[in-house]
C-alpha cells in the first residue's frame, strides 16, 4: 500500500439535496477536501475519498498526488509565515 494525498471541492449533503430541487449548486454548500489515504492505487485512493464524503458529490475531479502540499510547497522553495520555524538560537559568551 502506498500513501496518496486525495485533494478537490466537494458539496456537502445538504448541497445535494438542494441542487437536485433547484438545480443551482449554493456557493455555501461546497467544501475542501485534502486528506492522505492508504491505497493500492489512484483508483482506490478517489474512491475511499468518495466514500468518505458521507453523501456529498465531487465538483470536479480530485487531484491525487504522492506528495502532500506542504512537500510540494518545500520543494519549491516558497518562503514560510513568520512564527512557524524555530526561534534562533542565542550566541555562548
Amino acid at each position: 500500500m502506498e500513501q496518496y494525498y486525495v485533494e478537490g471541492l466537494f458539496v456537502n449533503k445538504q448541497g445535494v439535496k438542494k441542487a437536485r430541487k433547484t438545480g443551482v449548486v449554493p456557493l455555501s454548500s461546497i467544501e475542501p477536501f485534502a486528506k492522505s489515504i492508504w491505497a493500492n492505487s489512484t483508483d482506490e485512493a478517489i474512491r475511499l475519498a468518495s466514500q468518505e464524503l458521507d453523501g456529498g458529490e465531487w465538483t470536479e475531479e480530485p487531484r491525487v498526488s504522492k506528495m502532500s502540499e506542504e512537500q510540494r510547497m518545500r520543494a519549491m522553495g516558497a518562503p514560510q509565515l513568520p512564527g512557524f520555524s524555530a526561534p534562533p538560537r542565542k550566541k555562548r559568551k
